[in-house]
């Protein structure tokens, strides 16, 4: 862990060692157990898993399913410095040894435990669920087609020019522990590091030339944009929405509607930037609002209300539309219209919110 992530970050080698130890089980029941028994998350639930990663390198066995190296990445490392760095080199020296490749199939599931209070102040737990098989040889054996680059190499992406064999598991699926990420102090840190950017940005000073007259004066980046000290960051207005909004008020935690993938960047002249996409936690297919445009307002707002019935809660409609693949901007801004129209009535507290986002849209 980073000196800057250990502001937020809870992860312990202790908690590592009890994710890593605990059987996978349907509905993640033995896991629950352990956090309930052997950790501080005794109210952790999971949220949502994420199915979308592809298989990455893992092992290198023989014919004989004798483990040769333990990291692939590793070893492909020390076999290309062994040989000059040349690709073919690696590839005369093994061509013919019949090694195999295992890869690793990844879940990445979201586990929270709700603090209450405010809508911030939860624990996000990221666990990797994996599971090892192989289905494929290391090398080509022949260079018909071609031969792999080094970066290939490096990737272990050579699965088009290699031998194929019957697919099988290795062993059972295992736990592993990613991150334990106070959610409250990342937020806090994260708005505070957007403010200061902001600051630092509007400061800064442009020559700005009259054509006509010649005249010059000097201004900043604040001066040029309207509104410019108004703007927040996203992270923080999505959860003050939720706050405000028939969701929150409703008594509807974020934290168990939504997961939040983090990012903590610091660039090579010591910029930092934080940054956080929410991830819906629904798991009932919901299809994207489609060909709207020559519904009337009204048929338009029924199909908005009925997304909030398929999800469970109220205003859910505008939490998808920031988040943009099921509900588009476009029609959020026709129901704010239709509302200032006196044509629908909207709840003051969520025509505060969307009046809000008109003002001043943002989005993820």
């Amino acid at each position: 862990m980073n000196a800057t992530r250990q502001e937020y970050e809870r992860q312990t080698d202790v908690l590592e060692t009890i994710v890593a130890s605990v059987p996978v089980t349907k509905n993640h029941t033995d896991l629950l157990t352990a956090f309930a028994t052997r950790t501080d998350y005794r109210g952790a639930r999971h949220v949502k898993t994420r199915d979308e990663f592809g298989a990455r390198p893992a092992r290198i066995l023989d014919a004989d399913d004798c483990e040769i190296a333990p990291d692939y990445y590793a070893w492909i490392e020390a076999e290309l410095a062994a040989h000059g760095g040349s690709a073919r080199a690696v590839w005369e020296a093994h061509k013919d040894a019949g090694y195999r490749l295992t890869e690793v199939l990844p879940l990445l599931h979201y586990f929270v435990q709700d603090r209450g209070g405010a809508q911030d102040n939860f624990v996000q737990l990221e666990v990797w669920e994996e599971q090892e098989f192989v289905e494929r040889e290391l090398f080509p054996r022949h260079e018909h087609w071609g031969l792999p680059n080094v970066d290939e190499l490096r990737r272990g992406s050579t699965a088009m020019l290699v031998e194929r064999v019957e697919r099988r598991t290795l062993g059972t699926p295992q736990y592993r522990l990613e991150a334990v990420i106070d959610m409250q102090s990342f937020f806090a840190i994260a708005e505070a590091t957007y403010d200061t950017h902001r600051r630092a940005d509007g400061d800064r000073r442009f020559i700005e030339r009259n054509r006509e007259t010649g005249e010059e004066r000097i201004v900043t980046v604040r001066e040029l944009t309207p509104g410019y000290d108004a703007l927040r960051w996203p992270g923080r207005r999505f959860i003050d929405d939720w706050s405000a909004s028939s969701a929150g008020r409703a008594g509807e935690r974020v934290c168990l509607r939504w997961t939040f993938k983090t990012a903590d960047h610091t660039d090579r002249k010591g910029v930092r930037t934080m940054d956080v996409v929410p991830q819906w936690g629904h798991t009932r297919k919901i299809a994207a609002l489609k060909n709207t445009g020559k519904l009337d307002v009204y048929s338009l707002y029924g199909k908005l209300t009925q997304l909030d019935e398929r999800v469970g809660h109220p205003f859910a409609w505008y939490f998808y539309g920031l988040h943009g693949n099921l509900v588009k901007s476009g029609q959020m801004e026709r129901v704010l219209e239709a509302a200032e129209d006196g044509l629908i009535v909207l709840p003051e507290h969520d025509y505060q919110v969307l009046r809000a986002w008109h003002a001043a849209p943002y989005g993820f």
